[in-house]
This record gives structure tokens, sequence and C-alpha cells, in this order.
């Protein structure tokens, strides 16, 4: 079976043809930014989504005749907490409202006397970053706009009605609303009822891997793709990528430094001693559960200091500059809060705080810093996953494992033996894994697995214990400085 994968991530859009056995035949991929305000607000016009995904789709749809490669399933994974008000016809009223914005603060600071309620319902404390404040921030702050919606939508939500006409959400983007019940895995009407949501704006609510419609004529003739092939909602982007570096047993942790740095490690029931230092999602293989922890600044943070203060060094010159100050390991303390902090705490209000230099530093020394200062945050999130599940083994992947350098940085914070694969569509494969459960081809998501991967241990990276230790100083030194600021 040919599958062709729309993967929809925080600056770009790709579409991904999987051949039968899980090789790539083509794919396109189609640059897009959100836009960044003063007052933190971060916004994109769904129209970019909608037409880089009728573009991507047309350019593989046009390739796939030409070579004779049938496309026989279309899968869906998406960024996915990031929302847009809809009318009744099914037109975004507004651009959306994306996953890093948090002007919703206020009223999520009024809410969080619910967090206990909050918590033991849906998985998560209530937080800037998930769709449920998004859409009450809009019906208390928005009237005459709530007025007019009809229906909130996630950006995979409209993508999918686009390509079939039907409206549908699956588990894993309902789990990141506060809105579902973690547990009954539907939404939660004492918790609608919290938030202010009516119940009638909402999608229904499929498990991860389902087929929710078929191409339209419409899309047909937009794109070139066959009438009738099945829409399967594989799942939201950070399952679905931990699902595509294999990771299905507790121990196994998935660490994504993208955008934000995401870490993902699969559970098959909510833990009893859940804490709400992590996050308990819905995972992309059906009935089965993610912890998750989030640094909302990874990338992002990388990339605006490398553009600002080093712009004409390229990735080999970063490289060496970071092996060499690694060799040194002296870091200062770099707290990287720049849009707030996700877990353990949620504080969108905090931001970053540069301490502990003299006049021996440099950018490539204060580069050095910004990334150990990421890298220490996700250790720090590791720490709350290791109070339930001891973690054995973590698989990188992301904007920030393109260098050797880099990524044994990360295995000298972690503490922690990893490997990073040569593969990069490990998001897409998962979906590719997810749709082929979903719609029966496997019987389990480890035999999807190793049928459609390749070798994904590729190479691994062996902590230095010494530096581990000084870096482990470095780590309850900036815990100490982030509650004395915050």
């Amino acid at each position: 079976m040919n599958v062709l994968v729309i993967d929809v991530g925080t600056s770009s859009l790709r579409g991904v043809l999987f051949g039968a056995c899980g090789q790539k035949l083509c794919s396109r991929q189609i640059g897009y930014s959100p836009v960044y305000r003063s007052d933190d607000r971060v916004e994109q016009a769904p129209e970019q989504f909608l037409d880089t995904l009728t573009e991507t789709v047309k350019t593989i749809a046009a390739w796939a005749d030409e070579n004779s490669e049938p496309i026989e399933l279309v899968s869906i994974t998406s960024q996915r907490s990031s929302i847009a008000p809809i009318d009744a016809a099914g037109n975004p009223l507004a651009d959306f409202i994306m996953w890093q914005d948090t002007r919703n603060a206020s009223l999520v600071s009024e809410l969080e006397k619910h967090n206990d309620f909050v918590f033991k319902l849906s998985g998560t404390r209530v937080n800037t970053v998930f769709s449920g404040a998004k859409m009450a921030w809009i019906e208390k702050e928005e009237p005459g706009l709530a007025a007019r919606s009809a229906r909130y939508v996630t950006i995979p939500e409209l993508l999918i009605h686009q390509m079939c006409g039907e409206w549908a959400i699956d588990q894993t983007y309902a789990s990141r609303s506060n809105l579902m019940d973690i547990r009954l895995r539907d939404w939660s009407t004492e918790l609608l009822d919290l938030f202010g949501v009516p119940a009638g704006k909402l999608s229904r609510v499929v498990e991860p891997g389902s087929a929710v419609g078929c191409v339209t004529e419409e899309f047909s003739l937009a794109t070139g793709l066959a009438c009738g092939i099945p829409v399967v909602s594989a799942g939201g982007d950070q399952q679905c990528g931990a699902l595509g570096q294999g990771i299905f047993a507790p121990g196994d942790v998935s660490i994504v430094t993208g955008t934000g740095a995401f870490m993902e490690t699969t559970v098959y029931e909510v833990p009893d001693g859940l804490s709400p230092r992590v996050i308990c999602n819905a995972s992309s293989l059906a009935g089965a559960y993610t912890l998750e922890a989030s640094v909302p600044t990874c990338c992002s943070a990388f990339d605006w200091y490398r553009r600002t203060f080093c712009p004409e060094m390229s990735f080999d010159d970063i490289a060496l500059a970071v092996e060499a100050e690694h060799r040194r390991c002296a870091p200062s303390i770099v707290l990287p809060h720049f849009q707030g902090r996700g877990t353990p705490d949620w504080n969108p209000r905090a931001r970053g705080v540069l301490a502990g230099i003299d006049l021996s530093a440099t950018r490539e020394s204060l580069l050095y810093s910004l990334l150990v200062g990421i890298f220490t945050e996700v250790r720090i999130n590791l720490d709350s996953f290791e109070d339930l599940v001891p973690l054995t083994h973590g698989r990188i992947s992301g904007g920030l494992t393109g260098t050797p350098a880099i990524n044994q940085v990360q295995a000298d914070v972690y503490g922690l033996e990893l490997s990073c694969a040569d593969d990069t569509e490990s998001t897409a494969r998962g979906a590719l894994i997810s749709a082929l459960v979903g719609q029966g081809v496997y019987a389990d998501a480890r035999s999807a697995f190793r049928a459609v991967s390749a070798d994904v241990d590729g190479k691994k990276y062996v902590p230095d214990n010494v530096k581990h230790r000084k870096l482990a100083e470095l780590k309850a030194a900036s815990e100490e400085l982030y509650r004395s600021v915050y």
C-alpha cells in the first residue's frame, strides 16, 4: 500500500509518499512562518495551511501519476494545540491562535484554582498552550467573534475537512485541550462547563488511526488525488514522532528538539501516581498513553541567537565552536524561557535569564551556554518522568541533532545513552505506522514498525560521566536560580 503522509509542522508543511516497504518515493515541503507579535500573540493565517496542503498534494499526485504509483491512503499528522474559529459554512473567521501564543495568561491564572480538578480529569494542569484555554479566551474576551463561531478547530481538523468534508478530531489532539476526560477519552461535560466552551462547537472524537472520511470530488479536482481515497487522522506530531522512533516500551524516551523540545514515553494506562509535573496524553497507539513534557523554546531560541549574534557562522562553524566549548565544559547559567516555561510548572510569565558571565565570555561561549540551558531544562523534565518510569535509553531527533558535537552535549547533560538515526522522517513514519495499524494492514505497531522502518539505532552517544556530574551541578544551580527569580 502506498500512503501519502501529510506532516504539518510549525515552520513547514510536508508531504511524503511512502511505498509498501516504507521507502520514501516522493516528497514536497513548503515553508511558512507564524507571526510573532510584541504582545505575546502568535498567529498564522489559515490560508497558509490550506494553500500549502493543496499545492503539496498536487505536486505529489502528479508525480505518482507519472510514475504509475497509485496513492491508496492519506494520513495526516500535525502540530496540535493551535485553534481557529470557524463559521457555519466552514470558513475561518480569524487567524489561528498558535500553540506558542500566551494572550490567555490572565484567564489561565483565574482557572488555576481548579488545577487539581482539571488535572485529575484531563491529565494536565491548566496552561496557556492547550487549546481549551484558547477557546475559553475567545468566548470571554471576544464575544462578538464567539457569537459568529460555529466551531473551534485545530489545524488538522481544518485540513481534514478540506480533504474529505468531515469534521473530526482524534484523541491525541483532544487530549491537548484540557477538555477531554483522559480515561474516558471523550469530551468532559464538567471541563467544558468550567472553561465555558459549548460542546456544540467541538468536533466528534475518534481514535487515532481512524479513517474519518474520503477524498471529495472537489479536493480531487483541485489536486489530482483520486476521489474516494480514505483519509486517516494519525495523531499529533509528537505522538507520531515517538511512534516512528519505535518508542513502545516504558523506559524508552523520545526527545525531539524542534521549535520547542518535547519528551515522550509510552505507558499503557494512566499511572496511579501521575504527577502534575508531567502531561498525560493519548498516544497514537489506540488505547495507549504517552507521558510528555515540553520546553516551549528550543530551536526557536537557538535560531534567534544565531540570527542576531552570529549570522555569518555556518553550522560547521557552530559545531566546531560547540565542540571546543564542551571540552572546557564551563557554561554560564541560561534559563531558556523566552516564551514562558512549559512543564513542570506551566509558567507563561517566565522569561529568559543569563547569569554567571564574566569578561572572558564570547559569543561562542554564550551560544554553548544557551544550548546547555535548553538541554538542562529537558533534563529537569526527564527527572519528572523517572519518578514514574525509570528511563533506560533515549532516541533524539529534530533540528538540534544535525551535528555530533551538539548530540554529545545532550548525552552529557542528560546522563543517558542516546541514539540518533539517519532517518529524518520519524514523525511522517509514525503517521504511516498509525494509519497502517488503524486500517488493519498490520496487527500491531511493532509489526508495522519492523515492516516499514530501516535501522533506527543510528549513531550512539554515551555520556561522559565526569562532564555529566559537572553539568548536574549546573542543573541544581539553574533550578535554584529559577526558584529565586520566579
